[in-house]
């Protein structure tokens, strides 16, 4: 997960922000215009009084109460317009609340005061991923790494724009690329994993999802894709201990609950396998493949009802919603 940018203050840079997120940066616009339905505007803050928004906007950031945070930033830019510091705190603070169109608008803003740093430029980049650009994702975490070839977040995200384009080739070699520097970068070792599997290499994901799992690290993900990958290699006894192993760690997955329910099916324990997808199902209504499963065992059960419930709201899932 990605932190604030660094701030480009002349007297000296922040870099406290621990790594906090994903998921989602300088352009050039116009300085946003004056509200004319206002009678009149509040004072500007005085110089110490703006320093104190500042401070307490880095504060509000670190401890992830990013709402108040652009509060305070929003502020200390009013009274600053001409530091940078405030402006592209204030970018990021809206990125980490989901709103990218802002967030650009603000970066773009902040560019007309400062060159954007690597760490801008990346959180830019995703941002355009957000808003489903991959195009100019791919194109700003690119420019971030230019500026710095050794910004490891830039590069496993870069990995990640490729993967969503099913650009295996490239994505393979940019988690490559992280794990020479981060031999111990879980998530890049997953998912190095499945742009192998992209590339139709079963054997090297199984190997790198292995390597992931032998990380130790809290996210189910390692164990969920080996299980669903030896799963289709009928290696069911050891997809069930890892697909278990997968819900233990994040009972709230509906995927994970989905593939464990399939192998108990393939194992033949049937009611194990109804518990299973119906958690799924219960998780994501929406899951059609869930649903399709489930009514299928419901029809082996001689659930006739209960089968043609599922396998009907099945159906309406893959037609899509009526015109």
């Amino acid at each position: 997960m990605t932190g604030p940018p660094r701030v480009r203050r002349r007297a000296c840079r922040l870099w406290a922000f621990p790594l906090i997120i994903f998921l989602g940066c300088a352009a050039a616009s116009a300085q946003q215009p004056a509200d004319a339905g206002r009678a009149a505007r509040p004072a500007r803050p005085d110089a110490g009084e703006a320093e104190a928004h500042l401070n307490l906007g880095k504060s509000y950031l670190n401890e992830g109460r990013f709402a108040e945070a652009e509060a305070s930033l929003r502020r200390y830019a009013e009274a600053r317009p001409e530091a940078e510091d405030g402006v592209y705190l204030l970018a990021y603070a809206l990125f980490r609340q989901g709103r990218a169109r802002d967030s650009l608008a603000a970066y773009e803003r902040a560019a007309r005061v400062a060159p954007a740093a690597a760490d801008d430029l990346k959180v830019i980049g995703l941002n355009f991923g957000l808003l489903g650009d991959y195009g100019r994702s791919a194109e700003y975490l690119g420019k971030a790494l230019a500026l710095d070839p050794e910004n490891l977040e830039a590069r496993y995200y870069l990995g990640r724009v490729h993967q969503t384009e099913n650009r295996f080739n490239e994505a393979a070699r940019e988690f490559r690329a992280v794990l020479a520097r981060d031999p111990r970068h879980v998530k890049a070792q997953n998912n190095l994993g499945q742009a192998l599997e992209g590339q139709n290499d079963v054997d090297g994901a199984i190997a790198a999802y292995r390597r992931a799992i032998a990380l130790e690290g809290p996210s189910e993900l390692p164990w969920l894709n080996l299980g669903a990958l030896l799963l289709q290699r009928d290696e069911v006894g050891e997809a069930l201990a890892l697909l278990g192993r997968a819900v233990a760690l994040n009972p709230s997955s509906a995927l994970a609950r989905f593939q464990l329910g399939k192998a108990y099916l393939r194992a033949g324990q049937l009611e194990a396998a109804e518990r299973e997808l119906r958690a799924a199902t219960e998780i994501d209504p929406r899951d059609r493949g869930a649903r399709y499963q489930l009514g299928r065992l419901y029809h082996r059960l001689g659930k006739t009802e209960l089968a043609r419930r599922e396998l009907e709201i099945s159906e309406g899932l893959r037609a899509g919603p009526k015109q």
